[in-house]
């Protein structure tokens, strides 16, 4: 019996390690695929009795794309430099960051890496989407509300670009010239519109739609010139915008629309420019030219649409007037008021008397404005150039220049007021810009006859100074012969 339970003692010792060891090696092996970097494919950790439908090569967490476990990757990535380049260019891009993978565009098996199945209709694969399936590619996505508000992005970029110029072209007339999605955000390099080097970045967008609207061959068709680029480059808004990278500044789609491009209709260009400028539409709507409706003149007919410029007194007539006939402002059927889109298209033509010939009523009302302006500015000026100088004098001049200050918030004021085409609300601030300017020359003035006055007093200063150094030397040198 002792020998028995000795026995039994001393195995008991021998499985002891065992049940504590071979559990942990059973372990060892389940996690050996981790330990050793080697993850399962999608197929493998999915099972024996997964389905083998087309997955995207996303992370399981959505997050960035995972390559590993993306046959199309792997396979484009090895065949050439221009393929490697391409996949490298996904997996940098949004899409890849956001876990979009091939098979979401292209269809097919991501995660088979045979070919004849990869790319089988069978699992949904179309290769290159042509243009009008392309678009209706990113409009799945981009119209489904679960899929974008992680994003934080609208759902109706595809409903707006259907009804774009550029989307009825493509859809309603099958015309696969015009702009499409892939055009403006790419399509395996797709950029977030906040990334300074995307295409649709606001400060890249004037270049983007040039890439197509400056092209003569491709815009023939349709009639359309192929100037506006290098007329907007020029023009207040694009020099704002592009030289001074003023992001205020308008670009193409501020205007036309981004998905929804289309020209603006003459009845909403008021509404258009007036996305900005808030105060100047209300000053528009008390005019005169408001009432007229769709043929009153409307914000391109004074200031251009491509080639705004800087507004100033100079525009408000023509050096020489222009002929005119009745024909220039009315229909010679009916007598009604018209408005001629063709007289306006040059800058030198975007003048009052375009319209309102020299011996009309009107003229005369748009030349007081004119003269009230004219005269304020040229207040403001003056009273510029002599705080000017009497800086230049080293006296101190801020009093001036707040008065100068507050003269030029008027005379922005009045030339803002010309909107309104009245003649008192815009000779009325005219008049206070001219006063205020006034009261800064009247300071400037006071200031430089100080000026003035302390340099002649400092000329007989320096005048006392040297005769008195003359008079001691004089007695000096009378001291030193007395001396002698």
């Amino acid at each position: 019996m002792r020998i028995r339970s000795r026995l039994a003692v001393g195995a008991a010792r021998m499985i002891r390690p065992l049940v504590l060891v071979v559990p942990a090696l059973a372990l060892a092996l389940l996690l050996a695929p981790s330990v050793t970097g080697e993850s399962p494919s999608p197929a493998q950790a999915a099972g024996p009795n997964a389905s083998t439908s087309p997955a995207p090569g996303a992370s399981p967490s959505g997050g960035p794309a995972d390559v590993q476990s993306n046959q199309c990757y792997a396979c484009h990535a090895a065949i050439d430099v221009k393929q490697r380049t391409i996949a490298t260019a996904w997996t940098d891009s949004a899409h890849g960051q956001a876990g979009i993978g091939c098979a979401d565009c292209h269809g097919g098996d991501p995660t088979s890496d045979e070919v004849t199945r990869a790319m089988s209709p069978e699992a949904g694969f179309i290769g290159v989407p042509d243009r009008t399936q392309a678009v209706a590619i990113c409009g799945t996505c981009h119209s489904n509300a679960a899929k974008m508000r992680p994003y934080g992005l609208s759902t109706d970029q595809y409903s707006k670009y259907q009804s774009s110029v550029h989307g009825q072209k493509l859809l309603t007339d099958k015309d696969t010239r015009v702009a499409i999605c892939v055009d403006c955000h790419g399509s395996h390099d797709v950029k977030k519109a906040s990334d300074p080097t995307a295409d649709v970045y606001p400060l890249n967008v004037p270049k983007l739609c040039s890439s197509c609207h400056s092209d003569e061959k491709l815009m023939e068709p349709y009639g359309i010139p192929t100037d506006q680029y290098d007329i907007y480059s020029k023009s207040v808004h694009g020099t704002a915008l592009l030289e001074d990278q003023d992001m205020r500044a308008p670009n193409c789609a501020s205007c036309h629309g981004s998905h929804d491009a289309k020209p603006p209709q003459s009845t909403e260009v008021v509404d258009v420019c007036g996305k900005c400028h808030t105060a100047t539409q209300a000053l528009y709507e008390q005019s005169k030219h408001a009432t007229l409706g769709a043929v009153g003149p409307k914000c391109w007919t004074c200031h251009g649409a491509h080639g705004v410029a800087m507004p100033d007194e100079s525009r408000f007539f023509h050096v020489t007037p222009p002929d005119y006939e009745c024909s220039t402002c009315h229909n010679l059927v009916d007598k009604s008021l018209k408005l001629n889109v063709d007289r306006f298209a040059n800058d030198a033509d975007r003048r009052c008397d375009t319209c309102h010939h020299p011996e009309s009523l009107i003229y005369s009302q748009a030349k007081g404005i004119h003269d009230s302006l004219d005269q304020a500015n040229s207040a403001y000026e003056t009273a510029a150039a002599k705080i000017k100088e009497a800086s230049q004098m080293g006296m101190i001049v801020s009093d001036a220049d707040v008065q100068l200050t507050e003269a030029r918030t008027s005379l922005i004021q009045a030339r803002a007021a010309v909107h309104t085409t009245k003649l008192t609300t815009v000779a009325g601030l005219a008049d206070e810009a001219s006063a205020k300017a006034a009261e800064a020359q009247t300071l400037a003035d006071g200031k430089l006859e100080e000026s003035l006055f302390r340099r002649e007093a400092m000329v007989v200063v320096v005048a006392i100074i040297l005769i008195n150094i003359v008079v001691f030397y004089l007695l000096k040198r009378r001291l030193d012969r007395e001396l002698e």
